[in-house]
């Protein structure tokens, strides 16, 4: 299944640079640049901290407490004055199992969004492999057309010239004329498909494709359409999301079951009060005070809230199985279509080759035979016609096969570990999990997200343009 795509590769090359860009430029700028993956990358962080917000319930609570009241008589007049300042810790010792199955379900949720990026990482970079080989699919196209119209120029000036010592009649030069009209149509609409390809490519990637090198060679591609559906079901990214989902749901369904069981912390109180009972009460207390407790309650009645919340829950994690079956669904689906697509493209591609051979061939048998009078002109335009077609069809079979190969690399989840481009320092989804997993410090904050754009980014990548300021009338918090 490796083999150079020709036509694309032959028209490429003729105006190929030592310095074009290449497929893995491209794949390595997207993955850098490309401000979709960038917001999934936050967004992962934000699942990420759902971790240690769920660690919190077990973990001691400090608070720091003032009161000062000052008694009034009817006059207003001093009556008394009472000032406490303090310190209470709570911990945690009990929470019936409900933290512990949080965490889980943090913990599940943190691979599932994983996962998802794992997946979109995959997306991308079979949509660019599509947008580069659109962009030099379609400028292929272009060039043919335009080569069609030029022969068809010709062809309509020899008609002329014919028809001018009576060699041809009229019907001839009419003939030659609408076909010249219907190329240049074609050449017009394969110009704007080709823009309609650079306007992909730059969405993608961050700047409209220059000079374009030649497709390199597919990378191994899965030999059976029943070898690409196993490999699928096990390394899809968006399946093992929704199973880690499942997990995730399984856990809350514990937690939210665990409220009946209640909670109990100890608590301890350090205090100082100072209490002036003011003249008509002289008296004065001036001290530090201590105490400590255990506090637990076990709910008796909540008019229904715990029954609700595990109800939901479970409807969640219902939702989530019923995602697993039709995720599995699509990815079968997914691999068995890309295989079927990639073999009828070299199929394609095999019979297109033999038929430019023969249409060529015939072509040129047809114009020769018509100088001497034994072919119409029509026989001559349609051959020619045939000829382009046959030049369209390989150039779009290449294209065909080699976004297919990488929509079955995405669905198998291999886009990542074969593309070119990658081989430099990669973003680590795990670097941030790390760093805030168990965290204890207080006052602890990232930059303004408007100016670190770059921790959405992997190492060394280009720095992020500024984004333009807030709309007016709206006012920073920072």
């Amino acid at each position: 299944m490796r083999f150079l795509p020709l036509a694309l590769a032959s028209l490429a090359a003729a105006h190929t640079p030592v310095h074009a860009e290449t497929l893995a430029d491209a794949i390595a700028a997207a993955y850098a640049t490309n401000p979709e993956l960038a917001a999934a990358r936050a967004s992962l962080r934000q699942v990420d901290e759902a971790l240690p917000i769920a660690r919190v319930g077990m973990r001691p609570r400090v608070d720091g407490t003032i009161n000062f009241s000052q008694d009034l008589d009817d006059q207003l007049n001093d009556f008394g004055r009472s000032t406490t300042a303090g310190v209470r810790i709570t911990q945690p010792v009990w929470a019936g199992g409900r933290v512990q199955a949080e965490i889980r379900a943090a913990d599940a949720r943190v691979a599932a969004a994983r996962q998802r990026l794992a997946a979109l990482e995959n997306r991308i970079i079979a949509d660019t492999v599509a947008a580069y080989a659109d962009v030099l699919a379609t400028r292929a196209e272009v060039e043919l057309n335009r080569n069609q119209v030029r022969v068809l120029s010709e062809q309509l000036r020899a008609s002329s010239d014919r028809f001018e010592v009576g060699d041809l009649t009229r019907t001839d030069v009419a003939q030659s004329q609408a076909r010249l009209e219907n190329a240049r149509a074609a050449l017009a609409a394969a110009e704007g498909e080709a823009q309609r390809a650079e306007q992909a490519y730059r969405r993608l990637v961050g700047q409209l494709p220059g000079t374009l090198a030649p497709l390199p060679e597919l990378p191994e591609m899965p030999k059976t359409a029943e070898a690409a559906r196993e490999t699928a079901l096990d390394r899809n990214p968006d399946l093992l999301a929704a199973r880690f989902d499942e997990a995730a749901g399984e856990a809350s369904v514990t937690a939210a079951r665990r409220e009946r069981f209640g909670q109990a912390s100890v608590t301890s109180t350090i205090a100082y009060q100072a209490i002036n009972g003011g003249p008509l009460a002289p008296f004065q207390v001036d001290g530090l005070t201590g105490r400590i407790g255990v506090t637990m309650s076990i709910p008796l009645m909540t008019s229904g809230l715990i029954s609700a919340r595990t109800r939901q829950a479970e409807a969640a994690q219902s939702q989530a199985l019923e995602t697993i079956e039709a995720t599995t669904r699509a990815v079968v689906e997914g691999a068995t279509n890309a295989f079927v697509v990639l073999s009828v493209a070299e199929s394609v591609i095999r019979s297109a080759r033999v038929a430019i051979d023969a249409n060529a061939l015939a072509a040129e048998g047809v114009r020769q035979e018509n100088l001497v009078g034994s072919r119409d002109i029509i026989e001559v335009l349609n051959a020619e016609q045939e000829l382009l077609n046959a030049r369209v069809a390989l150039v779009r079979a290449e294209r065909d096969r080699y976004v297919a190969g990488y929509r079955l690399l995405q669905v198998t989840g291999q886009a990542k570990l074969v593309a070119p481009g990658l081989d430099g320092p990669a973003y680590d989804p795990a670097a941030n999990f790390r760093r805030v997993d168990r965290s204890w410090r207080e006052f602890r904050a990232d930059p303004d997200p408007r100016r670190d754009r770059a921790r959405n980014r992997p190492p060394g990548a280009p720095e992020p343009e500024p984004l333009p300021p807030p709309p007016p009338g709206i006012r920073s918090a920072r």
